[in-house]
């Protein structure tokens, strides 16, 4: 009996120690565990301090941040379109300003051809600008894709969008007649036809609005500035690049409006003014000749029968002839052809007079009127000089 109670009392002993034991060991791990993930308390004096205080001894749980909105990045809007040329700054910029000299040629648009297809694939300057300058794929007006019906342009005089093509203008930044008046007027006949169409500088030729395009017409920046003030910068760079490439000059009024407009650049650009390269017009003997001494411009030939009828002057002299105001005349001045202004024949050269058909005026072919003229036998072909003296005639053969 004695030593079953003590057989019993050993194990439950045993017992107690393996118990006691095992719930030492699981707090000291538990102590373990709970030091790593001390923290310092909000309310700590000095949070630089080395002192613990108000020791936190459980693990802690750091939840994940969701925020409340993904932010989405939206296109520009078009009414603040950012500006292309926002490190000018960085470029030197040239420009001659000189007077329009005032014995140069009559601007005369015709001279000046423009919208051309140049790579032949039916869609002309004015297109090629079009789809150049949309936002977004152009629609075409029919499945051959040549002329433009809609599509999403910035109309950057009055800072406008535009989806309708046919309320759209290309304009050139400097004008024709502008271009005309400041040098163009020397330019052979390709020349002018290049810069009409000239597509490598991108702001040369812009889609604008047809409204604005109305009231800029002809004028530069001294008469007229695009209503839309913040397209002002780059309108004055793009203006002076142009004038620039193209060796053409300024007036001292229109320097001023640029000179103001170039100030509201965010980095205004270094502009010099250099010498003009463009040279004055040069005076030409006019040939003045009267019916008793004759003249070396003459009368040398006379078509007046054929589908189209031709006249043929000559000029026999060895110095240009300005024939400014020159006439040739039908027996009255009922068909009176006068010389377009400023027309200059070279020495030893003929120009064809011709009527009854059209066509496109060159140095050695001038187009009268598309009816027939000398249609009479026995008319007469009279030529005046400028001041009205009957230089040469020639009878209907």
């Amino acid at each position: 009996m004695f030593n079953m109670h003590v057989k019993t009392s050993f194990i439950v002993g045993l017992i107690f120690t393996l118990v006691i034991g095992a719930c030492s060991n699981e707090g000291q791990e538990g102590g373990q565990s709970n030091s790593e993930t001390d923290i310092y308390s909000p309310l700590s004096s000095n949070p630089r301090s080395n002192i613990k205080s108000n020791i936190i001894k459980a693990p802690i749980s750091v939840p994940t941040i969701i925020p409340d909105f993904i932010p989405i990045l939206l296109p520009t809007p078009l009414s603040e379109k950012p500006l292309l040329k926002s490190n000018n700054s960085l470029i030197e910029y040239e420009i001659a300003v000189a007077k329009v000299y005032g014995n140069i040629p009559k601007y005369n648009r015709s001279e000046w051809n423009h919208w051309i297809d140049t790579d032949k694939d039916c869609q002309n300057a004015r297109y090629e600008v079009l789809i150049e300058e949309s936002l977004e794929p152009v629609e075409f007006k029919t499945d051959k894709k040549c002329q433009v019906k809609s599509g999403k342009w910035f109309a950057a005089f009055s800072g406008q969008e535009v989806t309708d093509a046919t309320k759209l203008d290309i304009d050139h930044m400097v004008p024709l007649k502008n271009a005309h008046d400041s040098g163009g007027w020397s330019w052979d006949k390709d020349r002018k036809k290049a810069f009409a169409n000239d597509m490598e500088y991108q702001d040369h030729l812009i889609a604008v609005t047809v409204s604005a395009n109305r009231k800029k017409g002809a004028k530069g920046p001294e008469d007229w500035k695009p209503p839309n003030k913040v397209y002002w910068c780059d309108y004055a760079i793009d203006w002076v690049q142009i004038k620039m490439e193209w060796d053409l000059t300024a007036t001292q009024l229109e320097w001023e409006a640029l000179q103001r407009m170039l100030k509201t650049c965010e980095n205004p650009p270094s502009v010099i003014v250099v010498p003009s390269k463009v040279k004055p017009p040069v005076v030409l003997k006019t040939l003045l000749t009267t019916s008793s001494e004759p003249g070396k411009v003459r009368i040398t030939a006379f078509d007046c029968k054929g589908k189209s009828e031709k006249i043929v002057i000559t000029n026999a002299d060895q110095s240009i002839a300005n024939l400014t105001e020159w006439k040739i005349e039908d027996e009255g001045p009922k068909h009176k052809f006068e010389f377009p202004k400023e027309f200059l024949l070279k020495a030893g050269s003929s120009v064809e007079i011709i009527s009854g058909t059209t066509g496109e005026n060159t140095d050695s072919e001038i187009y009268w009127k598309k009816s027939t003229v000398w249609n009479n036998d026995g008319d007469t072909a009279h030529l005046f000089n400028s001041v009205g003296e009957p230089v040469a005639k020639m009878e209907c053969p």
